[in-house]
């Protein structure tokens, strides 16, 4: 996608978050207007249609996909029987964007659509006033069951400063398990930094602060300074793992560790495993492997979320996001970075909204059979605890 026309959202939109309405190109700017006002008073976000977008010269299109996938909340004016705001909005939904209808009373709504939440409109002076109060009232509470799960989840009761402390190097050929195939990314730590940066852009806009540092090369001190930090991946490739992992659980009290996989040894790149701990008792998660022609690769796998207050500095907040492979630390980003994960961790009895709280999520990853990778589809919530002190 056109990096300038990235440039050219990031610049409508100052880097914060904001709402998409899809509605006829150019047209119906009295409504707009009412919907704009309806956001600001109810979210304080930004409104935008295409329109607002400038570069006449750019591909009117790519645009359009840019903005939907960067908005918090979709908007789609459906009264007429448009096929670009048809095809916009079986895109938004199509890339599982929150979306919310609104029509004039009386239009035939097609029956694939009536589903959805659905906001319905008249001309007259009582039926804008009741259409604004009822679209604020449903962004309200749309956005304080995304962006207040998201901030319950990550942010700390002081949240800066916040650094993201991950390995994302080129999986070059010595570092690659046996029988994996060769990727251009750490997949996983390419989705667990990608997921907070997103998320808290979302909580913060272009202010968020967050820094990024290497878990190879990072100073031996980095655990204890006065600071929030967010771990990506196991001890294997991230230094500083081993030690964040002990101050979320007690070091006499552990129930997770990550540890050289049964029968390993210790040398070059051996492989790693999760193991859950009850007492002297040690339990591997295993997942599932497949045969494919580069060797056998995992197609399922574990992960483990653990969070908590910094023992040392009020106020701060650990967490630490990994698995034993690649597909393990994707799906345990994915779960503690999107909405839809955060909120049924929280549905599990989770207080995440307790910032004094640490606690453990064990979550599944499944490869997806389209492109051998991970989506939200693909990760499930399979367990979850409170470390005891």
């Amino acid at each position: 996608m056109s990096s300038t026309v990235a440039k050219l959202v990031q610049e409508s939109t100052s880097g914060k978050p904001f709402i998409f309405v899809l509605m006829p190109f150019g047209s119906q700017w009295h409504l707009f207007e009412q919907v704009k006002s309806a956001v600001h008073d109810s979210t304080r976000l930004a409104c935008l249609r295409a329109d607002d977008i400038p570069g006449a010269g750019f591909d009117l299109l790519e645009k359009i996909h840019l903005c939907i996938e960067r908005a918090e909340i979709i908007i789609a004016e459906i009264s007429e029987p448009n096929t670009n705001v048809f095809y916009e909005l079986g895109f938004a939904v199509g890339s599982k964007k929150p979306v919310l209808l609104i029509a004039r009373r009386g239009v035939d709504i097609p029956t694939d659509l009536r589903g959805r939440e659905l906001i319905l409109r008249s001309e007259d002076k009582d039926g804008v006033k009741a259409f604004s109060e009822e679209l604020r009232h449903a962004l309200e509470r749309r956005m304080n069951s995304q962006i207040a799960l998201l901030r319950d989840m990550l942010e700390a009761e002081k949240p800066a400063p916040a650094f993201i402390v991950a390995s994302p190097r080129y999986p070059s050929e010595p570092s690659r398990t046996p029988g994996q195939p060769r990727d251009r990314r750490t997949f996983g730590d390419n989705l667990g930094i990608l997921g907070l940066l997103q998320a808290f852009g979302s909580i913060f806009g272009e202010t968020s602060g967050v820094e990024l540092i290497s878990g190879q090369y990072c100073s031996p001190d980095l655990a204890s300074r006065d600071q929030n930090l967010y771990v990506i991946g196991s001890p294997k490739v991230n230094l500083i793992a081993p030690e964040v992992m002990d101050m979320i659980q007690s070091r006499q009290k552990r129930v997770w560790k990550f540890d050289v996989a049964p029968g390993r040894e210790r040398k070059g790149n051996y492989p790693v495993s999760l193991y859950r701990l009850d007492g002297d008792r040690a339990t591997e998660m295993v997942g599932k492997k497949a045969e494919r022609d580069t060797g056998e690769i995992h197609v399922e796998d574990y992960g483990i979320i653990m969070r908590g207050p910094h023992p040392q500095h009020p106020g701060r907040m650990l967490m630490v996001i990994a698995g034993a492979h690649s597909l393990g630390t994707a799906a345990a980003s994915i779960a503690a970075t999107r909405s839809i994960h955060v909120r049924e961790i929280k549905n599990r009895g989770i207080d995440i909204s307790n910032r004094s709280l640490s606690f453990w999520v064990l979550v599944r990853g499944i490869e997806s059979k389209r492109d051998g990778l991970l989506d939200v589809e693909g990760v499930t919530i399979e367990e979850t605890g409170v470390f005891q002190r």
